[in-house]
């Protein structure tokens, strides 16, 4: 199946049973690379519908302290964005399920926005969610990423208007990601019940 096939697929096939889906998040590289490669296939062993995959980055803004940990250890064992794309053409191999990174632009300005586009095709990536890239500057990645088949998932917020969820829907590809609690990730010990 093709990389722009495989989140349309997933999706469908749980419309048909009437299903949400199960997307675990890991920080690549934390413990290790080989490690989050066990994880994410077994992962995928025990119902995983798609792999989320976390670029270590030096400024996760959008993280809160235990991915910021977790991306600092994988930062310290000299993770980055190459070595994370073939990690996934790694995985691609092993499972079919959907792999998307979750990265900040810098790392992709730095890698070259055509050439990780190509890269992250051909390692069998198959959506990117970039957190600090507002749908309103995004066309410059988007315009390499969908002819290739790249899916560019855009963040909604609790805080989103009606009218910005629909200009997020409008150039948003493979899924709208809810984001479920205003602040940073990983910080709560408690989630609404209205979830």
């Amino acid at each position: 199946m093709t990389t722009a096939g495989r989140l349309a697929a997933t999706f469908a096939a749980l419309r048909e049973r009437n299903e949400r889906a199960f997307v675990p998040y890991f920080t690549a590289g934390d413990p290790s690379l080989a490690v989050t490669g066990k994880l994410v296939q077994e992962a995928a062993r025990r119902g995983a519908d798609i792999v989320e995959l976390g670029v270590p980055f030096s400024d996760p803004l959008a993280d809160g302290p235990v991915i910021q940990r977790a991306t600092q250890r994988a930062l310290a064992a000299g993770v980055t964005l190459p070595r994370v794309l073939e990690l996934t053409r790694e995985l691609r191999a092993e499972t079919p399920v959907p792999l998307v990174l979750l990265t900040y632009y810098n790392p992709l300005l730095a890698f070259g926005l055509k050439a990780f586009c190509l890269t992250a095709v051909e390692c069998g990536v198959d959506g990117v969610i970039v957190a600090d890239l507002p749908p309103e500057e995004s066309e410059p990645l988007r315009a390499l990423a969908e002819p290739v088949g790249l899916d560019l998932i855009h963040l909604v917020a609790p805080t989103s208007t009606p009218d910005r969820m629909r200009t997020i829907a409008r150039v948003s590809r493979g899924f709208l990601y809810m984001v479920s609690l205003t602040g940073v990730t990983g910080a709560r010990a408690e989630l609404s019940v209205e979830l």
